[in-house]
């Protein structure tokens, strides 16, 4: 049987998580870029450092550690799958480690499309469409707004890699390698070669990922907490391709643990669950991101941030929808090397000082960032239902009946009254123990993990079923008037009670 090995490394860089990140010689070169080293200028847990004070990461960071992950796992995942699945893991192995370079490049990239303060931003742009409707801002993405950003600049990064030396592995170029990996999807034609994708694709994007595997334990040691600790070291030897035969053409493949690593996936899931109830849905951490989103609202809705064409002389600030990017328009690729934390707080402190022109709401929200205060006023409802409904009305504006609808539009209102008064539905990324995949060596075949070890099985799957009650799913009200928030709280509690009982009809 032929033996494979990834990429040699070519460079190294000393990292404070993994000792070292090792990278292939095509995906090393296009760290120099300026669509990777703008990473730099982008904190990997938006407005987090204000309350952990050590959480200065940046995504550059992040996207480093990922990419060591990526090299890491999939010599493990290669090696594993040939020892179990003979000549068809033979097969996918080699596809597999034949696209090392791409699939580590994809890991480099996949958060290259982040705007400032990476999340809290694409709350802002929500929450400037449900209040203001500003010119251009249905140019923007709805959701997954880094995501489409990310595959904007595709054709820039893609381009870099080849004059590097990276070659495609599955389609015709590196841009369609690299879209097929971070987006998913599969090849014309149907074959192992879909397999092999799809396993990259789920290694970077699909639960078991070396994105969230960096992110936890690279978040945890920044954030000087111990939530987010698992056996990574372990849990990357662990894994391998299930190929699913079927019946028409080709193959589904699906990544699966060895059940001599369960304990592993256990403590990484547990690890999501903590990190997120514990830091970064931390009160004040959500409190400073709102505020921020809130703010960046107001400036658009007044112009001093505009999306690009469709500004005026007080525009200060100028996103450039993905399509231009794509387009390669060098005034929107320079707009948005531009487009940092540093630029966006500059603009913050002016606003503070009160420059700009900027409204009286705006400048305390901006001042409350800089000088590190927040409201005290503050309420919370844990609610799947009241969540879910809040935030498909911010993303799509809609609702499930007229009754609802009337509720929603009245926290609307209330916030359009009082900028200072902010309902916001929290951003969550639990994924459920139920589609894990855990390969039985005693009968040759993948079993669900709740099969496996039934005690951890069902509190885990007690955890995603049950996360309303554990408080990941919520609803945060803030505002600098108790009054109000009372209401905005009372209302929401009525938006529940009307949910509820629509179900039950």
């Amino acid at each position: 049987m032929a033996r494979y090995t990834v990429c040699e490394a070519v460079k190294s860089f000393k990292d404070p998580v993994h000792g070292y990140v090792d990278l292939c010689r095509g995906p090393a070169r296009v760290v120099d870029s300026w669509i990777v080293q703008r990473l730099r200028w982008i904190r990997q847990t938006g407005f987090a450092y204000l309350v952990y004070h050590g959480m200065e990461h940046s995504r550059f960071n992040h996207s480093l550690g990922a990419a060591h992950l990526a090299r890491e796992v999939l010599g493990f995942v290669a090696s594993n799958t040939r020892s179990y699945y003979g000549r068809v893991g033979d097969r996918i192995a080699s596809l597999l480690l034949d696209a090392s370079e791409v699939f580590q490049l994809a890991a480099l990239v996949h958060d290259v499309g982040h705007m400032p303060f990476s999340h809290s931003s694409e709350d802002a742009l929500r929450d400037a469409r449900l209040l203001y409707s500003p010119e251009g801002f249905d140019e923007l993405p709805r959701e997954k707004e880094h995501e489409a950003y990310t595959e904007s600049l595709l054709p820039h990064v893609a381009e870099a890699a080849e004059e590097a030396g990276v070659t495609p592995v599955f389609m015709a170029t590196v841009y369609e390698d690299l879209a097929l990996i971070l987006r998913g999807g599969e090849r014309p034609g149907g074959s192992l070669s879909d397999c092999a994708s799809s396993i990259l694709h789920q290694l970077i994007a699909k639960g078991l990922d070396v994105d969230r595997m960096d992110y936890l334990i690279r978040d945890s040691l920044y954030a000087g907490v111990r939530y987010g600790v698992f056996d990574v070291d372990r849990l990357v030897r662990v894994l391998l391709a299930v190929p699913m035969a079927r019946e028409v053409r080709g193959h589904e493949c699906t990544i699966a643990v060895l059940d001599k690593g369960v304990s592993a996936v256990e403590a990484f899931l547990l690890a999501r669950f903590y990190m997120f109830s514990e830091v970064y849905l931390h009160r004040v951490v959500e409190a400073y991101n709102s505020i921020y989103a809130r703010l960046m609202a107001l400036l658009a809705r007044d112009g001093i941030v505009c999306v690009m064409g469709h500004g005026s002389g007080r525009c200060r600030l100028e996103i450039p929808p993905p399509a231009l990017l794509q387009r390669g328009e060098e005034e929107a690729l320079e707009a948005w090397r531009r487009l940092d934390d540093p630029e966006t707080m500059h603009l913050i402190r002016r606003v503070a000082r009160g420059g700009l022109g900027a409204p009286p709401e705006a400048v305390k929200l901006a001042g409350m960032l800089v000088e590190r205060r927040h409201p005290r006023s503050y309420r919370i409802v844990d609610s799947h239902l009241v969540w879910s409904t809040l935030d498909s009305y911010i993303k799509d504006g809609v609702a499930p009946s007229e009754e609802a609808a009337g509720l929603l539009e009245e926290l609307v209102e209330m916030q359009r009254r009082n900028p200072l008064l902010i309902v916001r539905p929290l951003q969550v990324d639990i994924v459920s123990a139920g589609g894990i995949r855990v390969y039985n060596r005693a009968s040759g075949r993948p079993e669900r993990l709740e099969e496996t070890r039934a005690t951890t099985a069902r509190r885990l799957r007690g955890f995603a079923e049950h996360a309303t009650e554990l408080g990941l799913y919520r609803v945060e009200v803030i505002g600098d008037r108790e009054e109000e928030v009372a209401e905005a709280y009372r209302l929401l509690l009525q938006l529940e009670a009307v949910l509820r009982g629509e179900q039950r009809r």
